[in-house]
Formats: C-alpha cells, structure tokens, sequence
C-alpha cells in the first residue's frame, strides 16, 4: 500500500510542480509584454491561479508523502485520511489544469485573430478529451 501511495503522490507533485513553474512563467512573460486590456488581464489572472492550484497539490502530495513514510500498517480510519486529503490535493490539480488550457485558449487571441481562432479550437478539443477522459476514468469499476 505505501508503495503505491508513494507512486501516486510522487506523479502527481511532480506534475503539480511542472505545471506551476510553466503556468507562472506565462504569467510573468505577460505581464512583462506590458499587454493590456481585459483579456491579457484574465489570462494574467487566469495562469496565476491556475499556478496557485498547481503549488496546493504540489504542497498536499508532498506533505502526505513526508508524513506516511515508514508507516507499515495503514488502518481504516487512517485511509479515510489520506483519501479525503488526497481529493483536495487531486481537485486542486485537475481544476488547476483546465484553467490551464483555457488560459492557452484565450492566450491566442493576444497574438491575432488566426492565432485566436487556433488556439481556442486547440483548447475546446483538449478540454473535451481530457474531459471525457476523467469521465470515463472516475467510472471504472474499481477491482481489488
């Protein structure tokens, strides 16, 4: 059991983690292209939140894992725990990411309209796939 947990945690930090410093990083590149008006504003604040979401995941995975190293036996109530926190950490991650590629939808249309038109057909396709995916994923039949 540990050792899956620590397999779970560890992807999804390192992801978390990944995804923040880029999302960050288009934050700060347009902020420093002095764009303005209200779309390079909502995607300012939409790659900023988006990175907050990230680093909340980043900070539950890595902190769960630092606390149940070593632990052997994990009883009932403890699991209980664990899932509960790991959801807020997993629910941070996920909804991280779809802002994320709404962000890269909109982010586009600071370049010109074509460039608009691409990035936002690009992002409604992924929206939907991982979308479906997650949907199709949370309704495995779950076999122990």
């Amino acid at each position: 059991m540990n050792e899956l947990l620590e397999l779970q945690t560890g992807q999804v930090s390192f992801i978390s983690g990944l995804m923040a410093g880029f999302s960050l990083a288009v934050a700060v590149q347009i902020f420093r292209s002095r764009a303005t008006g209200l779309l390079a504003t909502t995607c300012f604040v939409l790659f900023t939140v988006s990175s907050l979401l990230f680093l909340v995941a980043l900070y539950i995975d890595v902190a769960l894992s630092l606390r149940v190293a070593g632990i052997e036996q994990f009883p009932p109530e403890l699991l209980k725990q664990i899932t509960n926190i790991r959801t807020v950490g997993t629910s941070s991650a996920t909804i991280a990411l779809f802002l994320f590629v709404i962000s890269i939808g909109l982010i586009g249309w600071l370049q010109s309209r074509p460039a608009g038109m691409i990035t936002s057909v690009a992002a409604a396709l992924a929206f939907i796939v991982i979308w479906a995916a997650r949907s199709i994923i949370f309704n495995l039949g779950v076999v122990v």
